[in-house]
């Protein structure tokens, strides 16, 4: 990261950026910085900011040697070329995508856009965007990101990829209500996918938007979309599916704009897999799919696409589920077939348990958890489509775990934590109701050990407080507080040892279940998301951090030897994310959304 100094000094980066290879002159940097009323040293001081930048622009030249921010009368100018700046080079990559998509190369169009939008890190000059200089090319900028993201979801419908948009697509259409694009695409992403019905409604609650707040009716398109969708007409038939394409190449480095100006964002970019470290068969791992690992030779051996933005899984005797939390849906795969089986409508839950004929789904605190709310829990009857809400906590907006999951080996009772109630509590499974609350811990994750003849331990995570709670599943009540350190999240428990990830401190901790003591920290590459035990192993889920581009850069398995405390495995999933971890009929089973 360069040296760029205080806010005066980066805004006379940004005007110089925003034109380079143009003369700027001094008074009118004078005129951005200081306004109508300029101290009288702002010569002095603008000089001073110059000799700054070049110095950290051009460290170890001599003076009179730059080359990039140069004097020119009756100003300076920012000498760079057109590949140094990521503004330009997304411009160029957009145009790139839309020859591609218009010359029918879905494939490669989206490509193009997802390398585009790669080049985002944030807001455009963020910390200058209320700068009068600054607004119209804010504006503009963010208007170039929405319309390549308008593009590449238009190449993701034209090799039908529709399902795996309806959830990103809802937000978009939330948060820019007016643009008229984003909502055909969700319409037609919608019926694409069995539910003209809903894209109907899309259409209707747009209209409903322009006529109340702005006076106008929708668009010729939009209007032209809805008549299509009641007429049925075949054009818009989904496109059969197509297989992901490997995303790669190097990224140069753009250091300028990248370092000032801060174009950025988060990739949704497919990887490819060495499938760990014995020879395995190059496996493709998509963004929205579940990929499947075999223990016995730590590597990838298959890859199943499912909804958007699949988290936690869950399995009973016939079927392993996905709950996909960007379109509120789940996925049942059959194990045998590794394929889908059937998805259905449920919610966006962020924590999963099957058993018994029942699904049970904790519910967290994010925006747009419909129909059902954060703060609660479903049980969904697998045979009957019934779904009971049981209300364990507040439904605010808040942590998106705010709510977790947890129940022993034999369905004893179903466990369940709510951080802004501070609570922990058990429901009856044949009752379906609660049966027990123990207060005083925000639990970031959930582990019970145990069974109907000897009751549960069930052990929670406090991440606010540092703190593992032990809990007596008889007496329902708090019997010991241990310390660790890092901020503890997830949990995964046997009868004889604890394990905890953290992820402020990138480990996994391990806590004797007889001392209640910590035994060892493993220090992990990866940041943490989901903790399991199955296979002989500990199996953590996580993903590489790039402190540069602020983003997720590479989803990975780590196995954990229990017998040695060391890291027996790193399985590379490629440059996605991942969430969600099982380990169930013979395999590994780890959830790939787009994003951390």
């Amino acid at each position: 990261m360069l040296p760029l100094g205080g806010a005066k000094q980066r805004a006379v980066l940004a005007l110089l950026l925003l034109h380079a290879n143009e003369v700027v002159s001094a008074d009118r940097l004078i005129d951005e910085l200081w306004g109508e009323s300029p101290p009288t040293s702002a010569a002095n001081m603008l000089q001073g900011y110059i000799s700054h930048l070049r110095k950290a622009l051009e460290p170890g030249r001599a003076r009179g040697d730059y080359e990039i921010l140069v004097s020119r009368p009756p100003g300076y100018v920012l000498q760079i070329r057109p590949d140094q700046l990521d503004a330009e080079r997304c411009v160029r990559l957009i145009s790139d995508g839309r020859r591609l998509l218009e010359a029918g190369n879905g494939d490669a169009a989206a490509e193009r856009f997802r390398e585009a939008l790669a080049l985002w890190r944030g807001p455009p000059l963020a910390d200058l965007a209320y700068e009068s200089f600054a607004r119209p090319d804010v504006n503009r900028l963010e208007d170039l990101r929405l319309a390549a993201v308008e593009d590449r979801i238009e190449a993701d419908l034209t090799l039908g990829r529709q399902q795996v948009l309806v959830g990103e697509l809802r937000e978009l259409v939330a948060k820019y209500p007016y643009r008229e694009r984003l909502r055909g695409e969700l319409m037609t992403a919608l019926y694409r996918s069995g539910r003209q019905a809903e894209a109907l409604e899309v259409y209707r609650e747009g209209r409903r938007i322009l006529g109340e707040e702005l006076g106008i009716e929708p668009g010729p398109a939009l209007r032209e979309l809805e008549r299509a969708i009641l007429l049925q007409e075949p054009r818009l038939a989904a496109p059969v599916p197509r297989q992901a394409s490997v995303i790669s190449g190097k990224r140069g480095r753009r250091l300028l704009l990248a370092a000032a100006v801060g174009l950025g964002g988060a990739a949704l970019a497919a990887g490819l897999t060495l499938g760990g470290s014995r020879g395995a068969e190059l496996i493709i791992v998509k963004v929205n799919s579940v990929v499947v690992i075999d223990p016995t030779t730590d590597s990838v051996v298959a890859d199943i696409p499912v909804g958007g933005y699949p988290g936690p899984l869950s399995a009973d005797s016939r079927f392993l589920y996905v709950a996909n939390i960007g379109d509120a849906t789940i996925s049942r795969i059959n194990p045998k077939s590794k394929a889908v089986f059937g998805t259905f409508s449920l919610s966006r839950a962020t924590d999963l348990i099957a058993g018994d004929g029942f699904l049970w789904a904790a519910n967290g605190g994010s925006p747009g958890h419909t129909p059902i709310p954060p703060g609660t829990i479903v049980d969904y009857g697998l045979a009957s489509a019934a779904a009971k809400t049981i209300r364990v906590g507040p439904s605010v907006v808040g942590d998106e775990e705010q709510t977790t999951l947890a129940t022993d080996a034999a369905h004893f009772g179903i466990w369940v934590g709510n951080k802004d109630s501070e609570t922990v509590r058990q429901i009856d499974t044949s009752l379906g109701t609660i049966v027990a609350t123990i207060h005083g811990v925000a639990p970031g994750g959930l582990a019970a050990v145990g069974n109907a003849s000897v009751g549960d331990t069930v052990w929670a995570s406090d991440p606010s407080r540092n703190l593992i709670a032990r809990i007596d599943g008889n007496s329902r009540r708090i019997t010991r507080w241990i310390p660790v350190p890092g901020e503890p999240t997830r949990l995964a428990a046997d009868e004889t040892a604890v394990w905890v990830v953290t992820r402020a401190s990138r480990a996994v901790w391990r806590i004797d279940a007889t001392t209640n003591r910590r035994v060892a920290k493993i220090a992990l590459p990866i940041t943490p998301k989901r903790v399991v035990l199955g296979a002989g192993s500990v199996w953590v889920s996580g993903y590489r951090w790039s402190d540069h581009i602020r983003s997720s850069r590479g989803g990975m398995v780590i196995r954990i030897d229990p017998a040695t405390n060391d890291i027996a495995a790193r399985i590379s999933l490629g440059d996605v994310a991942t969430d969600g971890i099982l380990v169930s009929h013979g395999f590994v089973w780890v959830a790939v959304p787009p994003s951390a």
